[in-house]
């Protein structure tokens, strides 16, 4: 089959109360440390939660797509409403920058909603050479606002590769979030060799300074091994179309588990996707698609990460709109899973 091809293959959906959540008496702020790292620093709730949204594909100049812009604003105003989180983290295709005169226009949204936000770019953010389309340099200093960073080549030129250490006020980092640019028509679409180095080059100075804090990956491309999990029946989930990992081996995956700190990789890019599993004790993740330009008929949505401040551990699930309604057969997986 191809990749958008519909795959009669699933698991049941398990239906989860939403569980409680305080947010926290004042807002994340985001404290840049160095090129490829942030702090963001919350309030001192029980739980640092994050909104993990993907597949926007905003900014298609057509009348049709605009439309349907506005319903995926209206649902991300919506689940940043209801859920509250600290941090969204957009797992990429955030803009259809492959498509002639692409508007960015999103990026004031997101700015809007007044909750600190980071992106990691997906195949779609990649330019092709068409005309209004910006550089990855040129989209990154456009952010206004959004939190992104990069390593430096020793040839030059950038990796969009950094990190994120979530942390209370006056606390040691509770987790870190590992972002990694996957690729697109430019670049091979996978997590590059430069970008694997420089998550060792991390390991390593992390074990020098006898930093152990869990990390959770994102990145847009699922790892080949998403595959795997599902096959091997250790996912709970639905998988609607083939796992497309593009050009991925296995390498990186496999420096992920040798690390014993990676407990879990968020991905998006497979829009009718959306289980998650425990391999070689990294969980491997599918993000919810929640933008209505992108393809598919699934309800729109995210995934909700919450971060338990005292035990370090995380719990996951997928929420929806309150006002959500699926044909049977497209029934959500609103499935809740422990990461650590």
């Amino acid at each position: 089959m191809k990749r958008r091809e519909f795959l009669a293959a699933g698991i049941a959906a398990m239906a989860l109360p939403r569980s409680g959540f305080s947010s926290p008496q004042r807002p994340a702020r985001v404290v840049r440390v160095a090129n490829d790292r942030f702090d963001v620093i919350a309030g001192n709730g029980p739980k640092f939660r994050i909104l993990q949204l993907s597949d926007t594909h905003f900014g298609t100049p057509d009348d049709e797509e605009r439309a349907e812009n506005q319903r995926s604003y209206a649902l991300i105003r919506e689940l940043v409403a209801t859920h509250r989180p600290d941090f969204v983290f957009h797992t990429g295709d955030f803009v259809n920058n492959d498509k002639v005169q692409p508007e960015f226009g999103a990026l004031a949204f997101m700015k809007s909603l007044g909750v600190p936000w980071a992106l990691v770019f997906g195949n779609h953010d990649h330019p092709t050479g068409k005309p209004g389309q910006k550089s990855l340099d040129d989209y990154y200093a456009s952010l206004d606002g959004g939190t992104m960073g990069f390593a430096e080549r020793k040839e030059g030129g950038r990796e969009y590769c950094y990190r994120i250490d979530l942390r209370q006020e006056g606390r040691q980092p509770i987790a870190s979030l590992f972002a990694f640019n996957t690729g697109g028509s430019d670049i091979p679409m996978k997590v590059s060799a430069g970008q694997t180095q420089w998550f060792l080059d991390q390991m390593a100075a992390d074990k020098k300074a006898s930093v152990r804090t869990p990390v959770l990956v994102m990145q847009h491309i699922p790892t080949i091994e998403y595959k795997e999990v599902f096959e091997q029946k250790l996912a709970v989930g639905r998988q609607g179309e083939h796992v497309c990992s593009e050009i991925d081996k296995g390498e990186i995956f496999r420096h992920y588990a040798e690390s014993q700190r990676v407990r879990a990789v968020f991905c998006g890019h497979d829009h009718k996707n959306d289980y998650l599993g425990k391999l070689q004790g990294v969980t491997l993740t599918y993000g919810r698609c929640s933008g209505y330009a992108g393809y598919g008929d699934w309800e729109r949505g995210g995934r909700i990460i919450d971060i338990d401040t005292a035990k370090g551990d995380a719990h996951t699930r997928v929420v929806l709109a309150q006002s959500a309604h699926e044909k049977p057969e497209w029934s959500t997986t609103l499935a809740e899973a422990k990461l650590s």
